[in-house]
């Protein structure tokens, strides 16, 4: 994990996770103050929720440039800790789909209890679409 601009993180945060493009890894931002704090190459969330904002992935669309306007929510668990096995694939791409969505069997993904992101995939350690229990 690299810090940026000497900001701390720290487990139990309430946080987002989107793909870094320039980093070739995942940015952690604060959800409250919207400041990126870390780039790391995997993060582990509880509690997650899939957001797209459609008007950003209508000006990506649009002007055929990338900007962050897709992310995960949730509790930090970990980070750059090794993934299990047997994980649901999910991907997002703006031009393709409105949201993120499950690689297999193309269902939208809005909730799950727990998330791994890695490489360019964010993966589901078990499918709920409880909201109840996401932030």
């Amino acid at each position: 994990m690299e810090l940026y601009k000497d900001r701390s993180v720290h487990l139990g945060m309430v946080v987002d996770i989107y793909r870094n493009l320039h980093k070739d890894g995942f940015s952690i931002r604060d959800s409250k103050k919207q400041l990126v704090l870390a780039h790391c190459d995997a993060v582990h969330l509880k509690n997650a929720k899939f957001v797209v904002s459609e008007s950003g992935r209508q000006k990506t669309i649009a002007t055929k440039r990338k900007r962050v306007h897709a992310y995960i929510r949730g509790v930090l668990v970990g980070i750059n800790e090794p993934m299990p096995s047997g994980l649901i694939k999910v991907y997002y791409n703006p031009y393709e789909t409105p949201m993120f969505m499950n690689l297999i069997t193309n269902e939208s993904i809005e909730y799950a209890q727990e998330v791994y992101c890695t490489g360019k995939y964010a993966y589901l350690k078990r499918k709920d679409d409880t909201p109840n229990e996401c932030l």
